[in-house]
This record gives C-alpha cells, structure tokens and sequence, in this order.
C-alpha cells in the first residue's frame, strides 16, 4: 500500500492538457469505433461504401477527419504518460522498470478480458506488448526519442510506399459478412465470444504485427520526446507554443490532403496506404498542437468544451471500456440487436449520444472519487498483489 500511496497523482498533480488530449481523442475513437460496433466494417473494402448521400458523407468525414488519426493520438499520449511514469518514480527513488513491467501487464490483462468478452476492436493488448519494447527507449534523451520517433514513421512508409505504386485495382474480396450479422444480430454469448475471437485474429496476425509496431511504437517516442520537451508543463514556453504552431500550420493541410486522396483514388493501394501511415500521424500531430496552443492561450479561461473533455480523459480507460460495454449492449444480441440495422449517420449520432452520456457520468463520478475504477484496479495492480 505504501508504493501505490507513494506513487499517487493528486488531483492538484493532473496534468489539465492530457486529460484534455485524452478526452478528444476518446471522442474520435468512439466515432471510428461506431461503425464497427453497428456492422461489420472490418470485412468491408473501405469504410466509404454506402450509396445513400447522407450516410456517404458521415463516411467520408469519418474516413478523412477520424480514421487512422485517433489511435496514433492515443499512442502519442500513452508515450508521454509512460515518462511522466517513469520520472516520478525515479524523482521518488523507486525502480520505474519493476513498475512499468507490471503496469503492461495489467494492462494486457485487461485488454485481454475487453477483446474477447466485450468487442474485438481493442487496442490495449497492443499498446501493452509494444510498450515492453518502449522501454529500451524510455530513458533516452528527448533528442533521441525524436529521432527514433521520426525515422520509424518515414523511412518503413517511404519504401512500403514505393513498393505499392502500381498495385491500383487490386481488392480484398468481402467474404462472410452475412454471417457476422447473424451471429452479433441473434448469437448467443458462446457464439460471440468466438467471433470476437476470430474477428480480432483477423486484425491481430503475425502479418500485421510489423505494422502495428511501425504505427505505434513511433507515435510512443514522439510522445515521450513532447514530454521531455515540456509540451505538456503548466506554463510552457513561448518557443514551445510557436512550435505547436509551426507543428499545425504544416501538418493540418498536408494531413487532410492525404487523406482526403483516397476519396477521390479509391481503388489507389499507395493512397490508402499513405492515408494510414503518414495521413493519420500527420492529422493526430494537427489535433495534437491545435488543442495544446488553445489550452496554452485560454489557460486562464473556463472554456466549457474543454472541460467537459477533461472529464471523460481523467478516466479514459473506464470510458474507453465504457464505451464498448455501452456499444455492445445497443447493437449485439444480448442487448438491443440493433447491428447491421443502422445507417452510418444514425450510428455516429448514436456514438455522440453515447459519448455525452460518458461526459456526463464522468461528470458526476468525479464530484466523489479522485480516479476511474479502472485506473484504481490498475494502479493497485501495479503496485500490490492484487
């Protein structure tokens, strides 16, 4: 009890900008997620295939605006969190690597339990694995988490790139989907529980391993580096500010170019995959430093949208397992039965709604407690025998 008690965040303590980051990037989650909870989105070609011009256009928005920006923005956030991690305990003279360990593994225990009993999406098994690997990183400089950072992005995407020019036509065929829509529309939980399993090995594969690793563990040492660089101090500095600026001005418009591109190329595989690997980074960097230089210029001021996203990034692993609690609940069959009976724009309006209710009970449950329940199991794991 003494470690955990010692290694405590006071509310005083929190970090207002990533609980501020946290909360937004929840909310650009859940709008991806939507489409996935409500059908099967993960055996279709492209997320753009409804013929209807309304649903077409909550697509579209989805695909250029959310898609492939959100998890890396997690990722970034996840790095910098992990050396906030390590500093206090070091500043403390505890051993963070000891502590670190069993931070992952809690965290792939409950990744674990979210894929296969909840819904197949889930991100936290990975975050934990590839977070193993960040630790032979962690304690580098700023410089060096840049460099690393930066190259891991670049150099993979420049040559992956140059190898799919002239792979245009080729598509993935749609197989099965009637069945997955039976299954989650009418299933029982057994018949669930083994979808979800097939549903994540679909994704989760020896082939896309490197990919993973190559979009993830980058966006971890860009985060470590912004940490160490004081992005995310009380009061950064002007050169600090004029950087984010600098950061937004060039990755916003070159963010949405390229991932606009594939809307307009969709039978492109060098777009489509230049959409994911340098589109969405570029986008998370956009959202990134457009939030961090408004909370540097209003910091004196109660801007209401920002605190209600920092409601839901003090807790945002209970909201991010929420949400799929939440999700499941309205649209498989031990719920509401409602998946693959939806559009696209009634199944993002249903994420907003979804999304609201999680500000709000984020809202009250921190009028009481200082912590998510699941950030208290997890801190009690890391620190004690649980």
């Amino acid at each position: 009890m003494g470690n955990e008690r010692a290694a405590s965040i006071s509310k005083g303590e929190r970090i207002q900008s990533l609980d501020l980051l946290r909360g937004f990037a929840l909310l650009g989650i859940l709008l991806v997620n939507i489409l996935d909870f409500s059908g099967p989105a993960l055996y279709r070609n492209s997320l753009i295939h409804s013929t209807g011009a309304a649903d077409r256009i909550a697509e579209v928005f989805v695909f250029v605006f959310a898609q492939t920006s959100f998890y890396p923005m997690f990722a970034f956030l996840f790095g910098a969190g992990a050396v906030m991690f390590y500093s206090r305990l070091e500043a403390r003279g505890q051993s963070p690597s000891r502590y670190f360990s069993r931070r992952m593994t809690g965290l792939l225990i409950i990744g674990v339990l979210h894929a296969f009993l909840i819904w197949h999406g889930d991100i936290l098994i990975t975050y934990a694995v590839i977070g193993f690997i960040f630790m032979l990183f962690i304690q580098r400089s700023a410089r060096s988490l840049a460099k690393w950072g930066l190259s891991l992005i670049l150099i993979p995407s420049s040559l992956f790139g140059l190898l799919m020019i002239g792979a245009d036509g080729l598509q993935v065929e749609e197989n099965g989907t009637e069945r997955i829509t039976d299954v989650y529309q009418t299933g029982t939980f057994l018949e669930l529980i083994r979808q979800r399993a097939e549903d994540w090995y679909y994704v989760n594969n020896f082939l896309m391993a490197p990919f993973f690793l190559l979009s993830i563990l980058p966006m971890f040492l860009l985060g470590g580096y912004a940490m160490k660089s004081g992005w995310f101090e009380k009061n950064p500095s002007v050169e600090t500010a004029k950087k984010w600026i600098k950061i937004a001005a060039a990755a916003g418009p070159a963010g949405l170019l390229i991932k606009g591109m594939p809307v307009f190329f969709p039978a492109s595989v060098f777009w489509s995959y230049m959409h994911q690997s340098i589109g969405g980074p570029l986008l998370a960097f956009f959202y990134i430093s457009i939030l961090l230089l408004a909370s540097y210029t209003f910091r004196e001021k109660r801007i209401v949208l920002f605190q209600l996203f920092t409601y839901a990034g003090r807790a945002s692993m209970s909201n991010y397992l929420l949400q799929s609690v939440i999700c499941t609940a309205l649209f498989y069959s031990y719920g509401l039965g409602l998946y693959g009976k939806t559009g696209s724009l009634q199944a993002l309006l249903i994420g907003l709604s979804v999304y609201a209710v999680l500000v709000f009970m984020s809202f009250l449950w921190f009028k009481r407690f200082e912590q998510g329940p699941a950030e208290k199991w997890w801190r009690r794991f890391t620190y004690r025998n649980v």
